[in-house]
């Protein structure tokens, strides 16, 4: 519930002053670019434990018909499409060694 609670609470409403319902459209900016960027403990594996716990979430939010069913599809798509994207950019701005995928510049553009 804390990784959902991460997303919904300070990322949706704090950052971007966005609904739980358009959050959908979001995942890419949070876990792409947000969650790398402001969560210290981001790691690949983390990522992938807090994008299955906001897939959960909003599964139950699907079930409850408080959200569509495209858009369900739309955030599982664009996981699975990502995914890989968002694993190599976080091991590479974890890496002291490497360069910032977030720098000015670089191919990275979450």
């Amino acid at each position: 519930m804390d990784n959902a609670d991460l997303y919904l609470n300070q990322f949706l409403i704090s950052e971007h002053i966005e609904t739980m319902e358009n959050g959908t459209w979001k995942i890419g900016s949070f876990l792409g670019y947000y969650y790398i960027r402001k969560c210290l403990w981001s790691t690949p594996a983390n990522i992938k434990t807090t994008a299955a716990s906001i897939k959960k979430f909003y599964k139950s939010m699907l079930d409850h018909g408080k959200i569509q069913k495209k858009d369900y599809a739309i955030l599982c798509d664009e996981i699975k499409a990502d995914m890989d994207e968002w694993c190599r950019g976080c091991a590479m701005y974890n890496d002291p060694d490497a360069d910032n995928p977030f720098a000015p510049g670089h191919h990275y553009f979450y």
